[in-house]
């Protein structure tokens, strides 16, 4: 059985639907730097062998690979779209020490867009999800979700059932 996701600033009657991280492809751009530091590094040994210098290097290698991949886990673990009974939230993580949280109220959402680029997003069935809402900041984009369109079927439910309970319209 699965936990209950809760989180900072949850109201006592808010329930959580889903939470969706961002596709894991995602963190291919990473697993293509990390590549083409072992290419470096097995170059680095065929060239000059091994000496104090070449192991100087293979182990500044090897500390950049354990950060950068720590960083980029980290970015992407906390990087986060919350669903729940009552509205939307994103949480961007914007580096180690910064963080983004933009919230809607479902009753706010207007219209919403899905858009699959390219064909690594149709294969891969990922794209982006664009909410307009009335309010300060009109656009709410979640960016390269996992089933676009599932989530958007969701979102969408959760709107009209949010709407039915207090009978308004609500996704004009």
């Amino acid at each position: 059985m699965q936990e209950k996701y809760q989180f900072d600033g949850q109201r006592p009657d808010e329930d959580v639907i889903f939470v969706v991280k961002r596709h894991p492809w995602v963190l291919a751009s990473a697993g293509f730097i990390s590549i083409a530091l072992v290419i470096v590094l097995v170059l680095f040994i065929l060239f000059f062998g091994l000496s104090h210098i070449t192991a100087f290097i293979i182990i500044a290698i090897v500390l950049f690979f354990l950060i950068f991949g720590f960083y980029q886990w980290f970015v992407y673990n906390n990087y986060l779209y919350v669903l729940t009974n009552q509205r939307i939230i994103i949480i961007e993580q914007k580096g180690l020490f910064g963080r983004k949280i933009t919230e809607a109220e479902l009753e706010k959402i207007q219209n919403m867009t899905v858009e699959v680029k390219g064909a690594i997003g149709t294969l891969l069935n990922f794209g982006n999800v664009t909410l307009r809402t009335a309010g300060i900041d009109p656009v709410m984009v979640m960016y390269n979700v996992d089933n676009p369109y599932e989530v958007q079927q969701k979102i969408i439910k959760y709107c009209k059932n949010y709407s039915d309970n207090l009978n308004r319209p609500v996704i004009r």
